[in-house]
């Protein structure tokens, strides 16, 4: 007799809030195979110094442009090699995952 065992889904991971408490709850839960979106608030992780993301999901963290470029921070982004997303890379990474949480 053998154990089925189902596939874990991936997951989109939205980080909507600036809180530190945001991030460590959303670094908590993803795995790899998950992708990270900042947007909203969230943006503001990359100003922080102690901001580092494990690395299985360095290659899987994007950040809003539209809500970069909201509140000055494009260039910011883009000299520290920052994944952008514009409207469309939102559309395709909601279309990959299974799942969609929130974090704020």
């Amino acid at each position: 007799m053998s154990a089925r065992t189902e596939a874990r889904a991936s997951c989109l991971h939205l980080v909507a809030g600036s809180s530190r408490e945001a991030l460590v709850d959303c670094l908590s839960q993803a795995a790899p195979g998950d992708s990270l979106l900042f947007l909203d608030a969230g943006v503001l992780h990359c100003l922080q110094p102690e901001f580092r993301l494990p690395e299985a999901l360095k290659d899987a963290a994007w950040f809003s442009a539209a809500d970069l470029d909201a509140r000055g921070l494009g260039a910011v982004a883009r000299r520290a090699g920052l994944q952008l997303a514009a409207d469309a890379r939102f559309s395709q990474l909601l279309r990959q995952h299974r799942h969609c949480l929130t974090w704020k």
